[in-house]
């Protein structure tokens, strides 16, 4: 990292450990999406629910530490003011959570019912893999930006 303040610094790490918990997570989730299913919906449906939990569970630590004070966006904040992007960010982090706090809730409904199908699931939860990824470059972005720290992937 460059020379930036320490608390700076931490606050980067911090969020650099936890973009690489949610992928983590993430993939986690991918991987229990492509198993198969048919004939096994319901245990499916367990596994995708339980790999969500994980990533609800990461996006929501990643969510607090970000956003209280010490944190990476309120860091950032404190720099930049308050540019469109923090606030995207922001609201991406509460959307992200609804709609995958969402998805469980319907998984957890419905795991016997038919009407909830594997297909559908996996659409919405790749739709959702896809948002958090982008949420990432987001942040690494304002990161970046704001503090001259790259805190991921190569380049």
């Amino acid at each position: 990292m460059s020379g930036a303040n320490p608390r700076v610094e931490e606050a980067a790490a911090k969020a650099a450990r936890d973009h690489e918990e949610i992928l983590s997570a993430v993939h986690r989730l991918e991987a229990a999406l492509a198993s198969p299913a048919p004939g096994r919906e319901t245990p499916w449906k367990q596994r995708a629910g339980a790999a969500l939990v994980g990533v609800i569970d990461s996006l929501n630590m990643h969510r607090e530490s970000a956003e209280n004070e010490g944190g990476v966006i309120a860091e950032a904040e404190a720099l930049l003011g308050r540019p469109r992007a923090l606030a995207a960010a922001r609201s991406q982090h509460v959307r992200l959570l609804k709609e995958g706090g969402e998805l469980l809730a319907n998984l957890e409904a419905q795991r016997d019912d038919p009407k909830l199908t594997c297909e559908a699931v996996r659409e919405r939860a790749w739709g959702l893999a896809s948002a958090l990824r982008n949420h990432q470059a987001l942040e690494a972005d304002l990161i970046l930006e704001a503090f001259d720290l790259d805190i991921g992937g190569e380049g």
